[in-house]
């Protein structure tokens, strides 16, 4: 496969995973029982960003994902891959209720939350590479409009 090709299979994926989880959904774009699949697709697509270009995407105040994967390093028999995600409310958001039980903090809380149980799911990370995925690290994100968390995952996978 070529080094570069991974990028979008795992980009794939990984919207995908989002997308079936109902959880995920209602965070992001609230109640879709009343919407159209294609309605519920359109809604999800504009909250979930295979890219990390923010500040001109950023028009409403939202729930949002932003993610993309690097190929850190190659060798003979495998590459190191990186998924670099960012999950942010609009500060406005940011401490509205949610309804979701056993999810604690703010929004951006339960959104990393989610984020973390979709990924690393046991039926989803076997999906990547060889091995695990793994979440090697949880930091902050901070615009003057949104508030949030950078993820860090990890994975490798045959060259």
């Amino acid at each position: 496969m070529r080094q570069t090709k991974i990028r979008g299979l795992y980009k794939q994926k990984i919207k995908s995973m989002f997308y079936k989880s109902d959880n995920l959904l209602n965070l992001l774009i609230g109640d879709c029982s009343e919407l159209s699949n294609t309605e519920k697709f359109k809604k999800f697509n504009e909250n979930v960003k295979t890219h990390l270009f923010i500040d001109d995407t950023l028009t409403e105040k939202e729930t949002l994902i932003f993610f993309d994967v690097v190929v850190r390093s190659t060798n003979s028999q495998t590459k190191d891959l990186r998924i670099v995600l960012y999950a942010i409310c609009h500060r406005d958001l940011l401490d509205e209720p949610h309804k979701l039980q056993d999810y604690y903090g703010n929004r951006a809380d339960v959104l990393s939350e989610l984020i973390e149980e979709t990924l690393l799911n046991k039926d989803n990370t076997n999906q990547f590479g060889i091995g695990k995925l793994k979440l090697d690290t949880v930091d902050i994100y901070n615009s003057e409009t949104y508030y949030g968390t950078e993820m860090i995952f990890s994975a490798t996978d045959f060259r």
